[in-house]
């Protein structure tokens, strides 16, 4: 089964989509093509009652139109697809975290069991293997450069200062592609039929379709620029700043020193449990109570 990236498994959700495109609105303009052929072969009133336009359009409108449906389909049936693979991914995820919070309570409950000589031989409990402070500085800084390499190594390019007016407009070109394109194409659609108003030999039905064929040209022109520069938006990265990467790598030592804490706490509590089984082994010995159990002790700990 072939492993994809992100973005190769959208590139490749994207091209199932464009081929079952293809090949509905190849399939779809075979009977379009051939109804308007017959129809201008033995229909004069249909050669009368229409233009090199309208045939036009009445060939490639199904086509189209079955393209977008079909295409449009498969996306969303992929994309529903997708997101219950990432579901099923999110509950494993769950499941592993609950069994290991599971193995960490079954251990936390073996160690009130253990004696306190086998708590005290488990690995880092003795200060043998702690770090000195200038050890814990180097460790801490290098730990940081590993995250502020993932950061930038993660689809992104980092702009020294703040970000320019070219890259803000960038960044919200690759976000929303879509609305910049209503923001264009309605008045450029608009400014196609104002322009129709002045050639006064044309019937309303005639600039609505001159309107509809050069805004449709339009319109997909500027789709296709669009979508050109998403693409490579997408390949190369968005735009952030040096600030933006410092706040990722906090936010990645802040969720690295909650786990640590986390851990550190567990340790601590085991560190306590040890001590005072230590305390009260002395305060048996002292008062003569650990000869007369030892038997019963030794046993105990060999259980263990």
């Amino acid at each position: 089964m072939t492993s994809y990236t992100p973005r190769e498994k959208a590139d490749a959700t994207v091209w199932e989509a464009m081929k079952e495109g293809f090949a509905s609105g190849g399939l779809v303009a075979i009977p379009s093509t051939l109804a308007v052929y017959a129809a201008m072969t033995f229909s004069p009133k249909f050669v009368k009652s229409t233009n090199w336009q309208s045939r036009t359009a009445l060939v490639i409108m199904p086509p189209l139109f079955a393209f977008a449906a079909a295409a449009e389909n498969k996306l969303v049936h992929r994309m529903h697809e997708m997101a219950a693979e990432k579901s099923h991914s999110r509950e494993m995820a769950e499941w592993s975290t609950q069994s290991q919070q599971k193995m960490l309570n079954d251990h936390k409950q073996q160690l009130k069991k253990m004696s306190t000589q086998k708590i005290l031989a488990q690995p880092g409990m003795t200060d043998r293997g702690a770090l000195t402070i200038q050890e814990n500085v180097e460790k801490e800084r290098e730990i940081a450069g590993k995250f502020r390499e993932s950061v930038v190594n993660s689809g992104v390019r980092v702009v020294p200062g703040e970000l320019g007016v070219h890259h803000r407009l960038a960044n919200f070109w690759q976000e929303n592609p879509f609305k910049i394109l209503g923001a264009i194409g309605v008045p450029t659609v608009f400014y196609i039929f104002k322009g129709r108003e002045g050639q006064q030999h044309l019937q309303f039905q005639s600039k609505l379709m001159h309107t509809r064929v050069f805004g449709q040209f339009a319109v997909i022109t500027m789709l296709l620029s669009l979508m050109g520069f998403k693409e490579y938006m997408d390949r190369s990265g968005k735009f952030i700043t040096e600030g933006d990467v410092q706040a990722r790598v906090a936010q990645m030592q802040q969720s690295r020193s909650e786990l640590l804490y986390r851990l550190h706490r567990d340790r601590i509590d085991a560190e306590r449990l040890a001590d005072k089984r230590r305390q009260a082994l002395e305060q048996d010995r002292k008062t003569g109570a650990v000869k007369k159990t030892n038997a019963s002790k030794a046993s105990i700990i060999d259980t263990v």
